[in-house]
């Protein structure tokens, strides 16, 4: 009986030794940390993606004015100092006339030079047509102007006209106030530019009939135009593409007409001659049209 009690016991400490022991809560608080930074980590992420400048559609624009610079003052001065300078006659009491003149506008070492421009014993005498500014140029407080002169000049019962170009510098105080400080240098006269106008032909898909049809149109309403009221042009025009002109021209043609298909509009190229009823002249207007036809032909756009 002792024997079968041992044995009891043993076999229950053997059970035991086996029965397997599970931990609860052990790590339950680094698990809670963790499942805290995934947390923030996501609300974080979620903020950053609605606040966050995407650098690849933010552009910087940056709208810079142009300042439109005023040169009627300089040019005028410029203007009545050419017509002072350039225009004499052959006797003391003008010549010493000008140069007091001249003060109002030249440097003390501009007046000095020019002291002997014109002298007592000179044969000619001189006045001056037009004066023409061709260009101005701002430097600093300092402007560079050419300019064309027309001046007759007279030489005892011979005159002659000439026609020269020059420039000067003058001096800008701020305060509507100009000084001459180089005298007129003689440059190169401009030239005539090389220009070759394009060759232009009507579309070749443009059929006859078409043609025929938009010339026509065209006939009509410029032959109407000259004297046409802004009511009865908005039956040919869209908009303002044309304003009226409100002067008696008589029709006379239009000339070789070039049409370019441009989608569901026609581009026409064309000249058109008048004859002026007062001068009796004949000009040639030209044109670059936009027409389209809705139930008749229109003139919707004007790319003169």
């Amino acid at each position: 009986m002792k024997i079968k009690i041992e044995r009891s016991k043993r076999e229950k400490a053997l059970k035991k030794k086996k029965e397997r022991v599970v931990s609860v809560g052990k790590h339950r608080k680094r698990v809670l940390a963790l499942w805290i930074l995934l947390f923030c980590s996501l609300i974080f992420g979620i903020y950053k993606n609605f606040t966050a400048i995407d650098q690849h559609t933010t552009h910087e624009k940056v709208v810079i004015k142009e300042k439109v610079l005023n040169t009627s003052g300089i040019e005028n001065f410029t203007i009545d100092f050419a017509k002072e300078y350039f225009s004499w006659k052959n006797n003391e009491l003008d010549i010493e006339k000008r140069m007091s003149d001249l003060t109002q506008y030249l440097t003390e070492e501009g007046s000095t030079l020019s002291q002997d421009m014109i002298r007592a014993d000179i044969p000619t005498s001189s006045e001056v047509e037009s004066v023409k500014i061709l260009d101005v140029e701002k430097k600093s407080d300092e402007f560079t102007i050419s300019f064309s002169i027309s001046q007759r000049i007279d030489e005892g019962k011979r005159n002659q006209m000439i026609n020269t170009v020059y420039r000067v510098t003058a001096y800008d105080d701020k305060k509507g106030g100009y000084i001459i400080t180089s005298l007129p240098t003689m440059i190169g006269k401009q030239s005539k530019a090389k220009y070759e106008g394009k060759h232009l032909e009507s579309d070749s898909t443009i059929d006859a009939k078409r043609v025929e049809e938009m010339t026509g149109f065209l006939e009509t309403f410029f032959m109407l135009y000259p004297t046409a009221s802004e009511k009865e042009l908005r039956y040919y025009i869209d908009h303002d593409v044309l304003n009226p002109i409100n002067y008696n021209l008589k029709f006379k043609e239009i000339v070789s007409p070039i049409y370019h298909e441009k989608g569901k509009s026609i581009q026409a190229t064309l000249v058109v001659k008048y004859i002026d009823d007062i001068t009796k002249t004949i000009s040639s207007f030209q044109y670059t049209l936009v027409l389209q036809k809705d139930k008749n032909w229109k003139i919707i756009d004007n790319k003169s």
